[in-house]
């Protein structure tokens, strides 16, 4: 399992991920103010991508799922810091205080693109050896 390319690429991500909960909780304030006490579960998600991912990587024999999983994921996590960006803008804050947390994300975003390559490309090789058979 930690031969796999695509493994790193996973493990990177939820370090990046968690990195993003523990390191830069300054996104809490932004959504504090947009809205109120439910920001707390919306400040849980960057977790909640680390855990699920996670639990992704010992999916391993289910390369399809595994690939629908890590979609999944890259949608909700490019909705929530999309929408951390549009209230940014809409909240006229400084964009250099939000920097190194919307660059950890673009670095997770990345990272679960090349996992799904990666995977795909495992995916690939199995099914032409199949054919082999």
């Amino acid at each position: 399992m930690i031969q796999r390319l695509q493994t790193l690429f996973l493990l990177v991500f939820c370090g990046v991920s968690a990195g993003n909960f523990f390191l830069f909780p300054v996104e809490l304030s932004l959504l504090t103010t947009a809205f109120g006490e439910q920001a707390a579960v919306l400040n849980q998600l960057p977790l909640v991508f680390t855990l699920i991912v996670f639990v992704n990587i010992f999916l391993y024999n289910h390369r399809m799922r595994q690939i629908r999983v890590n979609q999944v994921v890259w949608v909700f996590f490019s909705l929530y810091w999309g929408a951390l960006v549009y209230f940014i803008v809409q909240t006229n804050q400084h964009f250099s205080l939000y920097l190194p947390d919307l660059g950890l994300a673009f670095v997770g975003e990345a990272m679960l693109l090349l996992a799904n390559k990666y995977i795909k490309k495992d995916e690939a090789l199995i099914r032409s050896i199949d054919r082999l058979r």
